[in-house]
Order: structure tokens, then sequence, then C-alpha cells
């Protein structure tokens, strides 16, 4: 469990688990991760950290045993930006931090960062060597708009956000916390790394 913060951030967290995990061949919010499953764990490590807390899922899918309120897209199919549209639309903080589920770590000194930079921006991007991290990112409400905009033109991509809205881009290297779970590769390595704790 993470140590509890003094005050939480004045954030809603929005943590995305719409995904297929086409790569992975499964679900990757279900992985063992281990002893619970990976979004479990993901919301165990933010425990405390965000003053409201919602996940964003395809419509028809329920996460049962989590007891974080859960959001569905409007429409199924359209990628992430679709799950931080209807995740934007009810958080009751502004502005909000999106967190893909497999990401398993968050630095508390990364997120700090990020919102002291998140003042007079709509998007707020962390980048590395690798390029942007758009979901691992503060977004405002004001980006509601523009987010339905493109969704209607059939733009789905986050990356094509960034240039209509104030966009700040924080370079933070290559933070040795920072993974992604995307293939069953990169999920043994993640095993392999929690095992040796």
């Amino acid at each position: 469990m993470a140590e509890p913060l003094s005050r939480p951030f004045p954030l809603t967290l929005i943590l995305l688990a719409g995904g297929t995990g086409r790569r992975m061949k499964r679900d990757k919010a279900l992985l063992p991760a281990p002893g619970e499953t990976l979004i479990e764990r993901v919301l165990t490590q933010v425990e405390g950290f965000f003053a409201e807390a919602l996940v964003s899922v395809s419509p028809g899918r329920r996460y049962d045993f989590l007891s974080v309120p859960q959001i569905p897209d409007a429409v199924e199919g359209l990628g992430p930006m679709a799950g931080i549209l209807a995740g934007l639309k009810a958080a009751r903080f502004d502005p909000a931090f999106v967190l893909a589920c497999d990401i398993p770590v968050v630095d508390r000194g990364f997120i700090g960062r990020l919102v002291a930079a998140a003042e007079g921006f709509d998007a707020v991007v962390p980048r590395t060597s690798k390029g942007l991290e758009p979901l691992l990112a503060i977004y405002r409400k004001t980006t509601v708009p523009l987010i339905e905009r493109l969704l209607a033109e059939g733009k789905r991509s986050v990356l094509d956000l960034y240039p209509l809205c104030r966009t700040k881009i924080v370079d933070i290297g290559d933070p040795p916390w920072l993974h992604n779970i995307n293939t069953p590769e990169e999920y043994e390595i993640f095993l392999r790394t929690v095992k040796s704790r």
C-alpha cells in the first residue's frame, strides 16, 4: 500500500481499463500481479494520491471486485481517447490524471511534478527518450469539446489533441519505475521484477 499523503492531490484519477489487450491476447487488467490482479495493484499503488478515482471501461465490461466507480465509454472501439472523454465528463475534480492500467508503478514525485506544471495548461504530457506518454498525463475538462470533435472526425489518436489546446510537454528522461505491460514478454519481466523485491 502506498504511504498516505497528508492531503490527496486535488485531481480525479482516470484509470483506463477499456483496452482489448490485443498484443497480450487477454484482458491486461485481470493479469495476476501476483496475489491480486494488475488493476488492483495499480489502484493500490496510487491509493490516497487523488481526491477521486474512476475506472474507465468498455461498454458492457465491469470489474465487480472493484469498489471504485466504473465509467463506460459512450461508444465501443474508439480507443483510449474515448475513455479519457468519458472519465473527464464524469470527474468531480479538474484537472484529471489519466493512467493506463498496464503501468503498474507510478512515482509520487513524478505526479507532483506534473501537477505543478499544470497551471495554465489544458494538457500536461511527459516525454521520455521513446516519445510522449499520453496515457500517463494530466487533462482538463476544457479538452472535452476538442476530443468530441476529433472523435466525430474519426481521429482516435490522443496525439491529435495536443496541437489544438494549451499543451505542456515535460521531459522526464527514462525513470526506472516507468514500465508498460503490453506483451507476454513484458509481463514476464514485470513478474520477475516483483518477485525479486
